[in-house]
C-alpha cells in the first residue's frame, strides 16, 4: 500500500509540473504576442475585403457596394488619437476634392452612438463605424491609424500607421497621383 501511495504521488507531482509548465509557457507566449506590432499585413494584399458591418450615424448600414466597387481607402481611426487628428489634417490637405476614391473614416471600437456623434464634423470623410467590430476583427487591426486601399473589393495596399514624415506624405501623395 505504501508503494502504491509513493507511486500515486510521483505521478501527481510529474502531472502538476507538466501543468504548470505548458501554464507558463502559454503566458510567455501571450507576452510575445503581445509585445510585437501590428498583426495586418501584406498578406492581405490582393485578397477580397472581409465582410463588414460598417452603420453611419443614423444606424444605417453602409452598403456593400459602395465597399465593393470602385476605388474605396478606409480610414481606420479613433477619437482620441493624436497621430489619428494628425492623420486627418493631412488626408484633408492631401486628398482634395478627388471623386474617383472614395475614402471612409472607420471608428473600429467604442460605444457607437457616442463615437459617431463625436465624429460628426471632425472628419473629412464619411465615418462609419465598425459593428460588432466585424471588419477590424478580420484584419486584425488592433491599432490606429491604419488605411486600406480596396479596388473593386480587393485589398491593393496597407498603410500600417500615421502619415506624418513628409517623405511619407510625398509618398503618400504621389501615389493618390498615379491613381
Amino acid at each position: 500500500m505504501k508503494q502504491l501511495t509513493k507511486i500515486l504521488v510521483g505521478v501527481a507531482i510529474i502531472i502538476a509540473v507538466f501543468c504548470l509548465s505548458f501554464f507558463f509557457f502559454y503566458k510567455r507566449a501571450q507576452r510575445s504576442l503581445a509585445k510585437q506590432p501590428l498583426i495586418l499585413t501584406s498578406a492581405v494584399i490582393n485578397q477580397p475585403l472581409p465582410q463588414a458591418n460598417l452603420v453611419n450615424i443614423s444606424g444605417e448600414r453602409l452598403d456593400d457596394k459602395k465597399l465593393r466597387q470602385g476605388r474605396v481607402v478606409l480610414v481606420f481611426s479613433l477619437l482620441e488619437c493624436a497621430p489619428c487628428d494628425r492623420e486627418n489634417e493631412f488626408l484633408k490637405t492631401a486628398v482634395g476634392n478627388r471623386k474617383d476614391v472614395t475614402f471612409f473614416y472607420v471608428i473600429p471600437f467604442g460605444k457607437k452612438d457616442q463615437a459617431l456623434k463625436a465624429a460628426q464634423g471632425k472628419y473629412a470623410f464619411e465615418t462609419v463605424f465598425d459593428q460588432s467590430s466585424m471588419l477590424s476583427r478580420s484584419l486584425q487591426i488592433y491599432q490606429v491609424p491604419i488605411k486600406i486601399f480596396v479596388e473593386d473589393g480587393i485589398i491593393k495596399k496597407t498603410w500600417l500607421d500615421a502619415t506624418l514624415e513628409p517623405e511619407k506624405q510625398a509618398e503618400f501623395k504621389q501615389w493618390l497621383n498615379t491613381l
